[in-house]
């Protein structure tokens, strides 16, 4: 799972981390410039004693890019590239601006891999919650970050998707909007990881201009998409639910309350 990771990493960065016994739970790879590489694993973390240097950084978008930094330059400025299997590179450094708009990030210091995951039935307890007499409910996930809410929501639409025959549910055609590629984790068109053989995805666009898109050309039965908040999502989704569109999406919070306070929610 972690092999394309190791691939674009300097060699004694990943040779350091091939010497770990727990190599396959690692979940995120934090690198920044004259600091240590710090890894989080599913239980713990970990610093290694290699040092990465902003060399590192460049080979890293270098090998990445297949040393044209120019063919990455749109997901640069987007904050993040996905490489092959699926996993998202988060990129921080300096933003220049032109015309308002972002035209690059420049110096940059830190990387965060994030090691894109299935954990296949992780759903299986909350289901029965958001199905009742085989008609799915429409479904708000709250949670802070880092707590599972891609993971969980990534195999909910894979058995939506495929059919759940315990629960009285036939299989579902599933718009899933990806904006940031996490959920299937694209790459190149291809979904990394499985989301079922009734998902359509669309990724790369707001989950707002998504949403619409997939509800006038895709005929779905469901709409999932990961951490909505923006008044355009709300609408979206709004008009998602008016058109008979079951919706199941994630948000940001740390109870039900306090999402009640964003007002861009109610």
């Amino acid at each position: 799972m972690i092999d394309e990771i190791l691939k674009v990493l300097p060699s004694y960065i990943a040779n350091d981390i091939v010497k770990l016994n727990c190599i396959q739970n690692i979940t995120e790879i934090r690198l920044r410039t004259r600091s240590k590489v710090i890894l989080r694993c599913v239980n713990k973390e970990i610093v290694l004693e290699c040092i990465v240097t902003t060399k590192a950084i460049l080979d890293i978008l270098l090998n990445v890019s297949k040393n044209s930094i120019y063919a990455i330059q749109n997901d640069i400025n987007n904050g993040f590239v996905i490489i092959k299997g699926g996993h998202r590179i988060g990129i921080s450094g300096e933003v220049v601006y032109v015309d308002g708009k972002i035209k690059n990030i420049k110096n940059i210091c830190s990387l965060n891999i994030r090691v894109a995951r299935q954990i296949y039935g992780c759903a299986d307890k909350i289901l029965p919650k958001i199905i009742e007499n085989g008609i799915i409910k429409n479904t708000l996930i709250i949670s802070p970050p880092g707590c599972g809410k891609t993971t969980l929501i990534r195999d909910i639409v894979r058995q939506i998707s495929n059919g759940i025959p315990s629960l009285n549910v036939t299989g579902k055609n599933v718009s899933l909007i990806d904006e940031r590629g996490e959920i299937a984790s694209v790459y190149e068109g291809v979904a990394s990881l499985d989301v079922g053989v009734r998902t359509d995805i669309m990724s790369n666009v707001t989950k707002s201009t998504g949403m619409k898109m997939m509800i006038r050309s895709m005929a779905p039965d469901v709409i999932a998409t990961d951490e909505i908040g923006g008044h355009l999502d709300i609408l979206a989704i709004k008009e998602a639910i008016l058109s008979g569109v079951n919706v199941i999406f994630t948000m940001h919070g740390d109870s039900l309350k306090s999402v009640m306070k964003n007002p861009e929610v109610n």
